[in-house]
């Protein structure tokens, strides 16, 4: 017969468990979305900040001939889904319902079913589609140079399409504006929350024809893609820097097609003071754009607790206790602590 634990090895085994279980969250959801957001790189890393890494890489195709990077994309893809948040009514924001309204003229472009084909292998029973919406922004700013964001999750999924209302390139700038406002972002807010989303990436004639004329499709270019400035796959303010220098190249600014200027009309709208504040200081730019980013990333509708996601500073890994026919209690696994 195989001998029985004894209480102080009983004891002990208790204790170990206590311990290893107060070093992780204490849901399955925030432990699995804290493994996303921390653990990028080395041992036990996951591949979603992969997607992201480098900031220029695109993960839907293999050739740079397209001119596409998924750190844009995924920006897109969240301003979007909360573009159309009515925070008076408590309603959209972060919540998922891009995945329903993504066929809309008003989300053109290819960064959504690229974005959701490569999210849907994160979403489960413990992540929230909308939850990786924004851990999705949080990666792409963070591998681009931008400021580290503090994450926070517990965001709950729509169950359908929500209100019509992102802004168009087309669109007058009352009506630009009282969308922004709809969703609680300030004129001033609204100039410098575009600014921070558009200083990655290109508008591409294949989305945007009307924006982007044929003359930039060529062979080592075939979406016929335009960067919004100079460092394109860089979070700077090089976009304000060469909007006040008359230097840029942003095709909602430069447009042939003068009706879809839209950066110029939202740019413009205080005679360029805000453009120009944000271009005379990098570091201002960064925190502006973390105050204002996550601002929107933690617009959620009304009735949903989102919860501060910390990195741990000691957290066991794969971790299991066991104990044989002798008592003898094994402790195996691994443990990760942080460089920081």
């Amino acid at each position: 017969m195989s001998p029985s634990l004894s209480a102080v090895s009983l004891t002990a085994l208790v204790a170990a468990a206590q311990g290893v279980r107060g070093a992780y969250y204490p849901s399955a959801k925030y432990a699995a979305l804290e493994h996303l957001l921390v653990d990028s790189t080395g041992h036990n890393a996951n591949t979603f900040y992969k997607a992201v890494t480098p900031c220029g890489n695109y993960v839907s195709e293999n050739s740079t001939k397209t001119g596409r990077v998924t750190s844009a994309q995924w920006m897109r893809v969240a301003f979007h889904d909360f573009a159309t948040a009515d925070v008076a009514a408590g309603t959209g924001g972060l919540d998922a319902s891009i995945v329903f309204e993504y066929t809309r003229p008003e989300n053109s472009g290819q960064a959504f079913p690229d974005s959701f084909n490569y999210w849907k292998y994160y979403v489960g029973a413990q992540t929230s589609f909308s939850d990786i919406i924004a851990l999705g922004t949080v990666a792409a700013i963070s591998s681009c140079g931008g400021p580290q964001l503090v994450y926070s999750a517990g965001r709950i999924d729509a169950t359908a399409a929500g209100q019509f209302g992102v802004p168009e390139p087309d669109e007058g700038l009352t009506d630009t504006l009282a969308r922004f406002a709809g969703a609680g972002i300030s004129q001033t807010d609204a100039i410098k929350l575009t600014a921070c989303g558009h200083t990655v990436g290109s508008v591409h004639h294949a989305g945007f024809p009307l924006v982007v004329g044929t003359d930039a499709v060529n062979a080592n270019n075939t979406q016929g893609g335009i960067n919004m400035d100079t460092t394109g796959t860089t979070y700077d303010n090089r976009i304000a820097q060469e909007y006040v220098a008359g230097t840029t190249k942003n095709p909602l600014v430069t447009s042939f097609n003068v009706s879809q200027r839209s950066d110029l009309r939202l740019f413009s709208s205080d005679n360029n003071a805000t453009m120009s504040t944000l271009a005379e200081s990098s570091s201002l730019f960064a925190s502006e754009c973390k105050r204002l980013t996550t601002q929107m990333l933690n617009t959620v509708p009304s009735g949903v607790s989102l919860t501060e996601i910390t990195p741990i500073a000691v957290k066991p890994v794969n971790v299991t206790l066991t104990v044989n026919s002798a008592g003898t209690v094994t402790f195996s696994g691994a443990i990760r602590v942080s460089s920081e």
